[in-house]
This record gives structure tokens, C-alpha cells and sequence, in this order.
């Protein structure tokens, strides 16, 4: 079977990536015995358009005879080239496709990348194997986290902490020390569609941030000491009118939130993902990623 056509993806192509997305999922789940997840489009749209245009040299296609069959997307953010998404039809699978995808974003991705890393279901011993070749190592698991949850289940921020929008320019500084690299862009994407809250001490320090989707998303929340997790977590609880339909990811290391969530009723939805990476990464016992897709 020849390789089809790898080429730079376009908005036009959103449709067909979505249509990839998903079948190459419920394929997933047919395997696994799984009812397939209901589609979510419209979420993954804005996340396609977030990346196309925050990188749209690190995003493939794989185009056969006019039809998408693979893509990828690379997100670049510093010196850390980060794989959100890489995904191939189920009857391309196994052909060398998804390697020529990848190849193709990384190199899309630029000159200067000291790191490469993603995060994958930890039932997929090909794609975690690929990537292992590639020097991305397992290193931490990372649980999709859903159910109810009242405001009462954790604590909140006491009235000495400061709480004010986010800016990125306020929190530059915690992210380079928090995940390596600067990331404006990601906060203006969450800023559009998600209230944020800044939290700082008495003398305007920060001490960590948070953001929560009128869904009842919760995420990304990052603390300066991972004991604040929870009340950051439960006051970004507070900001959305939602009981039902929870959902945060949340990593291993992130204990002082993990546990009080799953005490509180939440449940581990799924097969966990890993993070893979050639190096350490976030400061994950105090960081809540927003997504897989985009940390």
C-alpha cells in the first residue's frame, strides 16, 4: 500500500480530521469491548482551530486521492515540542502512515526543540511503542476524571488570598518554572471560552491559577504548593451552576487533589493515559493539565 500524500493542514480540512478522530476511537472502543463515546465535535473543532492557529507548521495531513486519512498536530511552546494529536484511520493503521504524520510535525515544529513529549492511552502498546523509539518514555499517568460534585466537597480559597483574572503576562514567570516555557496564546484560547481566576497572596505573589468551563470542565489549575490545589479546585467548582458532568484530568503525582476527588464521588472513566517524554516534563503534583491534547 503506498503512503498517501502528506501535506500542511488547512481549516478546510477540520471536518475530515474530525471524521478520523472518531472513527479511528469507536475503532478503539469495538476493540476493547467499549460502548464508543458519544461525539463531541464541537470541543474538538475549537481545539483544531486553537492549534492551526498557533502552529499550522506543525499540523499534517495524509491525503489519499483527495480523501484524509491521518493527521497530526504539534504543539511548539518553547524548546517543548508536545503531540496533541495524532490519529490514522482504522484501515491505514499498521502501514507506516502514523510514523510519516509524525515525522512530518516534528520537523514542522522548527529548529531549537529540546524536548518532545505526549500523552497516550496506556492500552495502546503501538502508539506507546512508537513513541518509545523516539526517546518519549513512559513517565506519569494521567486519569480522566467525571461524576458529580457539589460545592461542598472541597474546600475553598480563604479571604486572604487575592482572586483577579488571568493575564498572561501575570504568569509568565509561574510557567516557565511550572512547565518549562511561556504560554500567552494558551491563555487567550482559555480566557475565550473559560472564567479564569488568578489567585495571589497578600503582597500580589502568585500563588497558582485556574480555569473552569461553563460545561463543568475544570482545568488547567496550577498551584504554587500542591496543598492548594483543592481550594483552588473547589473554588473554580463554585464558579460554574453544574452538578452533574464533572470532568478534570488529573495526574498520579497530583495526590493532594486526586484522592479528595475520588473521595467526593468522582470516578476514573477509562483506561488511563501516560505521559511519554524525553524529559520529566511539568511539575505534575501540582499542575492539572486542561486536556490530553493540550496540557
Amino acid at each position: 500500500m503506498a503512503l498517501p500524500e502528506l501535506r500542511v493542514t488547512s481549516a478546510a480540512d477540520i471536518p475530515a480530521m474530525l471524521e478520523v478522530f472518531f472513527r479511528a476511537n469507536e475503532d478503539l472502543d469495538q476493540q476493547r469491548g467499549r460502548a464508543p463515546q458519544p461525539r463531541n465535535a464541537a470541543q474538538l473543532e475549537l481545539h483544531f482551530e486553537h492549534l492551526l492557529g498557533t502552529d499550522p507548521e506543525s499540523a499534517y495531513v495524509a491525503d489519499d486521492r483527495g480523501r484524509i486519512v491521518a493527521f497530526g498536530m504539534v504543539m511548539r511552546r518553547g524548546a517543548e515540542a508536545y503531540l496533541s494529536f495524532l490519529f490514522v484511520e482504522p484501515r491505514w493503521q499498521g502501514h507506516g502512515v502514523g510514523r510519516a504524520v509524525l515525522a512530518a510535525c516534528l520537523e514542522g515544529a522548527g529548529e531549537g526543540v529540546e524536548h518532545v513529549s505526549v500523552c497516550a492511552e496506556a492500552n495502546q502498546p503501538v502508539s506507546t511503542g512508537l513513541y518509545a523509539k523516539m526517546g518519549m518514555v513512559p513517565r506519569t499517568p494521567i486519569y480522566l476524571l467525571r461524576g458529580a460534585l457539589s460545592d461542598e466537597a472541597l474546600p475553598t480559597v480563604p479571604e486572604s488570598v487575592g482572586r483577579h483574572p488571568v493575564r498572561a503576562e501575570d504568569v509568565a514567570a509561574f510557567d516557565r518554572e511550572l512547565m518549562g516555557y511561556e504560554r500567552p496564546q494558551d491563555h487567550a484560547f482559555w480566557a475565550r471560552e473559560r472564567t479564569g481566576a488568578l489567585f495571589t497572596d497578600e503582597g500580589g505573589a502568585v500563588l497558582g491559577y485556574g480555569y473552569a468551563h461553563p460545561s463543568g470542565r475544570v482545568g488547567p489549575v496550577a498551584a504554587a504548593d500542591p496543598t492548594d490545589l483543592p481550594r483552588f479546585v473547589g473554588y473554580l467548582v463554585r464558579l460554574t451552576d453544574v452538578l452533574e458532568g464533572r470532568q478534570l484530568v488529573v495526574p498520579g503525582p497530583a495526590s493532594t487533589i486526586l484522592l479528595p476527588l475520588l473521595r467526593a464521588g468522582l470516578r476514573i472513566d477509562g483506561t488511563p493515559a501516560i505521559h511519554l517524554a524525553e524529559s520529566p516534563g511539568p511539575a505534575f503534583d501540582r499542575y492539572i493539565p486542561m486536556s490530553y491534547a493540550l496540557l
